[in-house]
């Protein structure tokens, strides 16, 4: 197989082992599509935002001398608002955390143990008498997102294993069809994200797209992409990023927050499962290459169609670092080598590096940024 691309025509020609001569045209550009109109959320809170939640505590006594903590305690939760009944400890009892959801109200049972020091005990957290201003902060947490508490600061983002399965799930359907060339409004509604997971923009994330211009389309081809591999690539081009956020009320979202101001956005490209050979063998084909003068860009998609591995730029992080990938040429002498090697020498030299990795569906592309040198420690 012999790969290489005229200037002028713009065609990649691929030689069979049997001397064969096929000539293969890519189409480089696509007539743009017209956008289709979306009017993002225009209110800074999520929808759905509940119920009303109400709040109980169970104290179990592990001994007698814990009767005058109990009596304190009584007195403290009643103060916030909280119903609380005490009763001795028995052998199966311990600490849980329960919520009961009934149209728009919700309850929350907290039921934890009370030591001879004084000390109750829930699942994870326990308060001493000096701690009542962090009692009342989750309390309050409580009562905002249910017994689950606040997503801030989790893993997961803050979901549960089972909502998290079922986020990833909804990722990993194939996008139904590729959204290069569509406006990223038009690209969103084209991913057909379920009323269940809807895409929710901040305030600051408005106001970020509102200073794109309106006919700017999406770059990357992402066809065949997983959803969420997509809606990563398509909102990175304009510094943006999404996570998956629980509501107050319960309910998921994908949430789009600025790039800069995510501190865990959903990932562009997965540590790979298993070896590279394995998750990506056409990477490695030996194969003839012939390149002169040929645009960076033109060779990555020729690149990409001809491995069937998609090569994509960090557009948004090229854009800061002023790299002109416009303007970078590359020129290949004629000799064998594999796709890996030969993105590695057509970026060589660029500030670029590229990193193979696996969308949501386990399917390989080829994740191009800039350089970023590690931030080391200073001695002291």
């Amino acid at each position: 197989m012999f790969f290489s691309i005229s200037v002028r025509k713009m065609k990649y020609h691929l030689k069979s082992s049997a001397s064969v001569l096929i000539l293969l045209t890519f189409l480089l550009t696509s007539a743009p599509m017209s956008p289709a109109q979306v009017t993002f959320p225009k209110k800074e809170k999520p929808q759905g935002a509940p119920v009303k939640t109400s709040v109980s505590v169970t104290l179990l006594m592990e001994n007698n001398g814990s009767a005058l903590y109990a009596q304190q305690w009584g007195r403290t939760f009643r103060d916030l608002g909280i119903t609380v009944r005490t009763r001795r400890s028995v052998l199966d009892d311990k600490p849980t955390i329960e919520e009961n959801l009934r149209g728009t109200l919700r309850d929350v049972r907290l039921t934890g143990t009370l030591d001879r020091n004084g000390v109750v005990h829930f699942p994870g957290r326990k308060f001493a008498r000096s701690d009542l201003a962090r009692l009342r902060e989750w309390i309050n947490e409580l009562k905002t997102y249910g017994a689950q508490g606040s997503p801030d600061s989790k893993p997961l983002w803050g979901l549960s294993n089972d909502q998290f399965k079922k986020v990833f799930a909804g990722l990993s359907e194939a996008a139904p069809e590729n959204v290069k060339g569509l406006t990223l409004d038009a690209a969103i509604r084209k991913l057909a994200f379920p009323a269940s997971l809807p895409v929710r923009f901040d305030l600051d994330a408005q106001k970020r797209f509102g200073q794109v211009p309106a006919n700017d389309t999406i770059k990357a081809d992402l066809d065949k992409l997983a959803k969420g591999t997509v809606l990563a690539i398509a909102l990175k081009q304009y510094g943006l990023a999404f996570h998956p956020s629980r509501t107050p009320s319960g309910s998921l979202e994908l949430l789009v927050t600025p790039w800069e101001a995510t501190e865990s956005p959903w990932p562009i490209g997965w540590e790979l499962k298993l070896s590279r050979q394995k998750t990506a063998p056409r990477y490695f084909d030996l194969i003839p290459v012939e390149l002169s003068n040929v645009m960076l860009r033109d060779v990555l998609l020729a690149a990409s169609k001809a491995s069937g591995i998609p090569m994509l730029l960090d557009e948004y992080e090229v854009k800061k670092k002023e790299i002109d990938i416009d303007q970078i040429k590359v020129t290949v002498s004629k000799k064998r080598t594999t796709w890996g090697i030969l993105i590695r020498d057509a970026i060589g030299g660029t500030g670029l590096v590229r990193k193979l990795v696996i969308d949501e569906r386990g399917q390989p592309f080829l994740w191009i940024t800039p350089f970023e040198p590690r931030v080391q420690s200073g001695t002291p």
